[in-house]
Parts: C-alpha cells; structure tokens; sequence
C-alpha cells in the first residue's frame, strides 16, 4: 500500500472538479429516474456507520457526500477507499496512517472506508487508532452489507457514546418514495379526510403502480431498467444473486442450505414458522444450524422475520414462532431465480407474485412499517423485532398481521371484506385493515394506506 495507490481512489486531491466524473456519480447521471437519500444530514466528530442491502446505493450516496463536502473543506482532507481488496487490519491501520500523515492536522478530515466487513478483524485497526488519538480530528464513516458485523463492532468502540444518532440504515424505496421518483402527482396535503378523498379519485392509478412496484421493488437501478424498457432483465437478477452468494461464502456458509432455506421460507410465506418447520425438508444437519443460516441471511437485509407478541407484555415471545418475509419485492424475485434457475424470470416471478399477491403484500406491509417505524428512532439502539410483532389468541381463532404500538394492521386482500374481519383487531387500542380495493373509517386498499401511513404516520401509530 502506498501514497499512490490511495490517490487513485481520491481524484479530488488533485482537481477538485473529478469528483464529476465518478463512476457512481456519472452513472446516477445517466439515469432518468433519481433519488437523492436522507440519509446522515451533518456530520460531527466521531464514528459513523451506513448499513444497507447490496446495490441499495451506499457508496453513490457517500460519493454525493464527498461532491458536497468538496465546496467548503479542503480536497485533500476527504479520503475514501473501498475496502474489498485489504486483506486484515493491519493493511486498513497502514492505509488510514497514510492518509493521516499527509492532511492538514489543524482542520477536520472526513474517512469514508465503503464495505469495512471484508477486511478481517477491522475493528482491531480501527480501535488502534482511536486509542492512539488519530481520529482526535476525523469524521468516520464506515458502511457495509452485512447489519450486524458493523453495528455490534462499533459499539463496542471508544466514541460510542457520542451524542446524536451514529448508526444509519438505508434502505430500498417505499411505495410513496417510488411514485415521487417516477413522478407520480399525487400531492397529499395535512389534511388526512381531504387526501382520503383525493386517493379514492386516483386509486385505479395507483393500484397500477403499486403492481409494478412489487416487480422492481426499491432499488433505484432496477426501477429505472423497468420504466425504460418495460421489463428486468435476467442480468439484473444474477447480479444480486451474485452478491448473495459472495457474501455468504465470506461468512463461510454453504449456498446450497442457504438456497434450500429460501426455499422453505417461500413454501411458508406469511405462516407461523418455528426453526424446526423451517428446517424440515431440507438437509441441513439441526434446526440450530437452519436458525443460524436465517439470521445471518436477516443480517445480509435479504430477510426480515418477527416474532408472536407477548399481549400482556407488548414484549416479543421469543420461544414461540416467528413469521419470515423478504425485505423488498426485487430481493423476492431475484431469489425465486436462485431457486429455480429461472430464465425469463421477469415474467415467471411476475406470474408467481400475481399468483401470490396476498401474502407478498403482507411482506410490503411490513417493510413498510419496519422503516416508517425506524424513522421514529432518534437513538442508536433500534431492532425493528423489539417494537413489530404478530398476534394470535390463544386459541388461535383471531390473528393480526402485524402489531406497534399497540396499534393493530391486518391485511385482507380479497374481492369483498365482511364484519367478521374486523374481529381481531377490535383487541387492540387501534386497529386497520388494509384490503384490496375497500375504503372505509378503518379500511384501505394497500396502495392508498402505504401513501396515509408516509404522511399521515402520527396518525395511525
């Protein structure tokens, strides 16, 4: 590792206009539809990290950054480096002291290390310089794929006690994200009967768009290729799956289980799952094992799962089963190729989620909920698992989808809802259904409720 090598990862430092001609800024250039993510709005001394899912756009944010960091700091106090091809901590010690030996001590640098989970044990370097005093000056910023390898390393950190929010998640687009990138017109106002009233005028639209929002999902490429050309690509598939299989063999674990547990998670969408259910029909070695696999698939935010509420409580129950769905609908479809070595799976996947689009919207649903939820975290200390859960009597015979707050979200997605729908959410301090097509006090078609829950969110929680 040397100067040199640095440098052509920090153009900048020579003439400050190269940022323009980044590869990730040139290619969100040449994209039609854009989004700009709120992500970390100021920066303050200290260690910061951004966890997300693979193509999510991590590093084309911290690029946008860097570009806006550049009108009012010194160029060459802005280091970035992509950490995929250092082999441990000490190469990461080595390439952070080069850097610090040559900027200007007096002012504050900005370090944006992107995907710090491949360098094995970078915690060690990163706490080595902390303790020598070298970040006395720095904004640190480390990102990654993997959840829980970078939040649980850097609380264990000098500096985690610094003030303000330090851990960030960015995550794949919302439905009402998604119609504003594609220029949807549909401007809600504060008034939550008025713009009731205005979706009912709009719905057949936005049934139409939340359809091809369960085929691109939230990624901003994706929905881009689709509004272009009218479809996916099997490229566009292969490469996620590419990323998942890559960051599996990095933890050391087999795609051959991970590619049969995905599979028993689609065989069970949406039903009560216990590591063992899930673990049936594949083999692998012990239900422990299986449980081992979908943690860290959660962790790779390919999956979410929650766990049956503790009514009393308003506490998880942990012993008792849990529900499992995928983080967003591209995700979904592009593991329904890895499972069944689809081609064309544009149109198989699509036909598999028409097929299915009760229990997928179930899945949106909750996506939906774990990020307007997040967006209520001012602190550091957030799973979505502690505060969403899913709800059956003891009895069995009134379930709810999903529970916050005490707040009760059943999802019907059929031709005609009856009074006996209502039943189970009537339990709870509030409740709503969210249907196919059905408006009422309480009850939304899906397409319509995610738009009120985005701006109308003190509302409904």
């Amino acid at each position: 590792m040397n100067l040199s090598d640095i440098k052509q990862s920090n153009p900048w430092w020579e003439d400050k206009t190269k940022i323009e001609s980044d590869f990730h800024l040139s290619n969100l250039e040449k994209q039609n539809i854009k989004w700009n993510y709120a992500v970390i709005e100021e920066f303050e001394l200290g260690i910061y990290s951004l966890r997300g899912p693979r193509q999510v756009g991590k590093t084309t944010w911290i690029k946008q950054k860097i570009r806006e960091l550049l009108k009012t700091e010194n160029n060459k106090n802005i280091f970035f480096y992509s950490c995929d091809n250092i082999k441990d901590y000490n190469e990461l010690t080595e390439l952070i002291n080069i850097f610090l030996d040559v900027v200007d001590i007096k002012k504050n640098n900005f370090i944006f290390l992107d995907e710090i989970p491949y360098v094995e044990e970078w915690q060690k370097g990163i706490k080595h310089l902390y303790d020598l005093g070298k970040f006395e000056k720095s904004t640190v910023v480390l990102s990654g794929s993997h959840s829980i390898d970078i939040k649980r390393s850097i609380e264990k950190l000098p500096g985690r006690g610094d003030s303000g929010k330090r851990h960030f998640i960015m995550l794949p687009l919302t439905f009402p994200e998604y119609l504003k990138a594609i220029g949807n017109k549909i401007e809600l106002t504060n008034n939550y009967k008025k713009d009731i009233s205005l979706l009912k005028i709009n719905i057949a639209d936005l049934d139409k768009e939340y359809r091809n929002y369960l085929k691109t999902g939230g990624f901003l490429r994706i929905i881009n290729e689709f509004h272009t050309t009218g479809k996916i690509n099997d490229t566009s598939y292969d490469i996620y799956i590419k990323w998942i299989i890559g960051d599996l063999a990095k933890w050391d674990l087999k795609e051959y289980y991970a590619r049969q547990l995905i599979k028993r998670v689609l065989d069970s969408y949406s039903t009560e799952s216990s590591w063992t259910s899930i673990h049936s029909g594949t083999d692998i070695d012990s239900p422990h094992t299986s449980a081992k696999y979908i943690n860290a698939i959660e962790e790779m935010f390919v999956l979410h799962f929650i766990f049956k509420m503790n009514y009393d409580k308003n506490l998880p129950n942990y012993p008792k089963s849990k529900k499992i769905y995928f983080s967003d609908p591209f995700i979904l479809s592009s593991c329904i190729k890895w499972i069944h070595s689809n081609e064309n799976n544009f149109e198989k996947s699509s036909e598999f989620i028409d097929l299915h689009i009760d229990k997928f919207s179930e899945g949106v649903l909750l996506n939906h909920l774990i990020n307007f939820a997040y967006r209520d975290i001012k602190s550091n200390i957030y799973d979505y698992k502690n505060i969403l859960f899913y709800w059956t009597n003891q009895s069995k015979t009134k379930e709810v989808d999903f529970v916050y707050n005490n707040v009760a979200f059943e999802l019907k997605f059929k031709e005609q809802i009856k009074a006996k729908d209502y039943r189970a959410i009537d339990d709870f301090q509030k409740g709503f259904l969210i249907t196919k097509k059905d408006f009422g006090e309480r009850t939304f078609p899906i397409s319509a409720f995610l738009l009120l829950l985005d701006k109308h969110w003190n509302e409904f929680k």
